[in-house]
């Protein structure tokens, strides 16, 4: 078996000593607080340090934040990135009891749930602009980190979404966006705090939180996270029970360098999981009415399970050379499995009868390794002030697979579920081992001229590779090796201070997706292909709102499950384009307001192969969706704030034909928050309700895979107390 690393990899040698010797970057996420202005050109100030500003995502601050990470050109802010990004805050995400992806960012009205991580695979995925915005454009601190199983969130600062294409800043890039995890880092003084609660309609919790500096001169610094859960979740006989501990320690021999060093690992067993659910509208059988079902019921068996573990270490130093040049610098593995056995249903006809089948894996593998090196550097061209950054991103994965085994088990009802004994399916052994590269060289310039025109200029070069060997199935498709040189370009004007206008234009190299398990070329990873995107947006702080409106059009290959064949393919091009809007901020001293919506429309065009597919809409996209999210300070009542929620989701179409839809559904969602003091420590209690009506509806479809039942009602409860 040949196994190769990619350009960064097999260079390490002279690179890796050259990033050790050499004072590394400030990083993005301390290395940017300013633009550069035009008769005074300097590398954005570095800060060193080792937090966020504590404004930055608080309640108190209506959960608005000025600044995010812009893949290689480092931290910037939000007024001046001619790019959507939105920002979920830690603080938002605690306040709202959220232990998942899905539920973290519920308050995003771009983003909607791909996958639950209640499923056989234990992943989290999200969907934005109508594509999955997951693999390698998931991301830790700027590093490629796969959602390859369930994502930790209790070691998360914040979570930053860019939508659409991302190519420019990271080389490959997932259609939809890129998520990108931000670590919880040392704290400028001592903390610690304890929190106990429950969550997923029984999972009971604990998790403590510890962080500051070490000595009197505050150059060493951590922060540790251990986590532990155990319990049952909202379906009818089923378990999960979690564990988490993440270390950060930093040292900071200067004041304009640091140097960061961090580990996390998780384990992860849950059983009883949720089971997809097959329709065949080609067939007669359609989508059924969601309140036939109960979310609480298992369609499955509560033998089915997903184990996991994850291990992850990384390392960097950031630093400012000198005046003009700043150089960063980052490294981190990841070595994880996974073990699943679940039961796929399949609908036999429209009075609720179906089929069950037992599908099991061979444990799967994935070794992870992600790095950058980057360099700034300010100057002027005469009347022009320019930041410029020049660098390489990469990141190799070695993966593993087997063909899965299955065995029908019989036939159930919706209204009378039949439960079978494990069938003690005979996994094979490993017989496909996969290695990816991708690599990019990035060059970009931020130029400003005049006091309120800016353009941003940047170019990559992205190479995807692809090497597979073994015997499985999954080898059916070609090995591939494909390198593209892709534009970015985008303009800038503030007719007002706090008002930014842009127009942008990017392309970007994407892997090709992934074919579902139950497909005729299953786990068959098709070609990379180019896309691109344009956008047309504004970024307005209005008082003590932030809102921002983009218009975008994405123009990409178009991939889907034929049903004539049941072959995972390619075929004829997806135009995606819509609008966005967002609103953050407080309406008043006691009125908090999180939201907004997406309206798109989103349709295949040129199906040569297929022109029956021309002017539909790809599967699982909903032309709108809407979030509101509300914070109520109650007047008399000191410390007490009554919170509530709705979300929306528009239809979506279930197959390539159209010719059935999930129905749109409105869920409504209360809970309160009382802070008070004892014995002088902070004490915090939480109470959420989820889905407060008991909606029945149907959170999503996978080609391939199936329909999944949005969750019951569910309560959450926290206790915290800092210490």
């Amino acid at each position: 078996m040949k196994m190769e690393y990619p350009v960064w990899s097999r260079q390490c040698n002279s690179a890796c000593t050259l990033m050790v010797v050499a004072v590394l970057p400030a990083s993005a996420a301390w290395a940017v607080e300013s633009a550069v202005v035009a008769d005074a050109p300097e590398l954005p100030v570095v800060q060193v340090v080792s937090h966020l500003d504590a404004s930055e995502g608080s309640a108190d601050g209506g959960y608005r934040n000025t600044t995010a990470t812009a893949g290689p050109l480092g931290r910037m802010p939000l007024k001046d990135t001619p790019y959507s990004l939105n920002v979920t805050s830690g603080e938002l995400i605690e306040n709202r009891s959220a232990h998942t992806v899905s539920d973290a960012l519920k308050t995003n009205p771009t983003v909607a749930t791909l996958m639950e991580s209640n499923g056989y695979s234990s992943m989290s995925r999200v969907m934005v602009r109508g594509f999955t915005a997951a693999d390698q454009t998931d991301l830790r601190d700027g590093l490629v980190d796969r959602s390859f199983t369930f994502v930790p969130l209790e070691n998360v600062e914040r979570i930053e979404v860019l939508n659409g294409l991302s190519g420019f800043l990271y080389g490959f890039s997932a259609l939809g966006g890129a998520v990108n995890y931000v670590s919880k880092q040392p704290t400028p003084d001592a903390y610690a705090s304890v929190a106990i609660g429950q969550y997923g309609g029984g999972i009971n919790y604990l998790h403590g939180d510890a962080g500051g500096h070490v000595g009197d001169d505050d150059r060493w610094g951590y922060r540790v996270n251990a986590y532990g859960e155990d319990g049952h979740g909202y379906i009818d006989g089923s378990k999960q029970q979690r564990h988490l501990i993440s270390g950060v320690v930093d040292f900071k021999p200067t004041r304009d360098t640091r140097l960061w060093l961090d580990a996390w690992h998780q384990d992860l067993d849950m059983s009883g999981l949720v089971s997809f659910i097959n329709v065949n509208p080609a067939g007669g059988i359609f989508v059924p009415d969601a309140s036939r079902f109960s979310a609480n019921t298992q369609y499955g068996q509560d033998w089915t399970y997903n184990k996991a573990e994850k291990t992850v270490v990384g390392a960097g130093l950031e630093s400012a050379l000198n005046d003009t040049f700043s150089f960063r610098s980052a490294y981190r593995y990841g070595d994880m499995w996974r073990d699943y056995l679940f039961v796929n249903a399949t609908l036999t006809d429209n009075a609720g009868n179906y089929s069950e089948k037992a599908i099991g894996s061979t444990r799967q593998t994935e070794k992870t390794r992600s790095a950058y090196a980057l360099l700034d550097a300010a100057f002027h061209t005469g009347s022009l002030a320019h930041t410029v950054t020049f660098g390489y991103t990469g990141t190799s994965f070695l993966y593993t697979r087997g063909d899965d085994v299955s065995k029908v088990l019989g036939t159930s009802n919706i209204d009378n579920t039949v439960g079978y004994a494990n069938p003690g399916l005979a996994i094979g052994p490993t017989n496909v081992w996969y290695q990816q590269h991708f690599d990019n060289w990035v060059l970009g310039d931020r130029v400003v001229f005049g006091d309120a025109w800016s353009a941003l200029l940047g170019v990559s070069r992205a190479s995807i590779k692809l090497d597979r060997w073994g015997s499985g199935t999954a080898l059916s498709a070609k090995d591939y090796d494909q390198s593209k040189v892709t534009p970015s370009v985008a303009l800038m004007y503030k007719p007002l201070s706090e008002t930014t206008l842009y127009v942008s234009y990017m392309e970007g190299l994407a892997n090709g997706g992934m074919a579902p398990t139950t497909a005729a070329n299953a786990n068959t990873l098709l070609s990379p292909s180019v896309s691109d995107q344009y956008e047309v947006g504004v970024k307005s702080r209005a008082g003590t709102m932030d809102l921002t409106a983009a218009l975008f059009r994405i123009d990409k290959v178009n991939e889907y499950t034929d049903p004539s064949d049941n072959v995972y393919k390619q075929n004829g091009r997806e135009i995606h384009q819509g609008l966005e809007f967002t609103a953050t901020g407080k309406l008043s001293d006691r009125l908090t307001v999180v939201g907004g919506l997406t309206v798109q429309d989103a349709h295949v065009a040129k199906a040569k192969n297929n022109t029956a597919l021309e002017g539909k809409t790809p599967v699982n996209v909903p032309e709108q969706q809407a979030r509101l999210y509300l914070e109520y300070a109650l007047t008399g009542l000191p410390g007490l704030t009554a919170t509530g929620g709705a979300n929306y989701s528009g239809r979506r179409p279930v197959d390539s034909a159209n010719t059935d839809y999930l129905d749109g559904a409105t869920t409504y969602d209360i809970g309160v928050r009382y802070q008070t003091r004892a014995a002088g420590r902070k004490l915090t209690f939480k109470l959420n309700v989820s889905n407060l009506f008991d909606k029945a509806y149907w959170t999503y479809y996978r080609s391939g895979d199936g329909l999944t039942l949005g969750a019951p009602r569910v309560v959450s409860f926290t206790v915290k107390a800092e210490l």
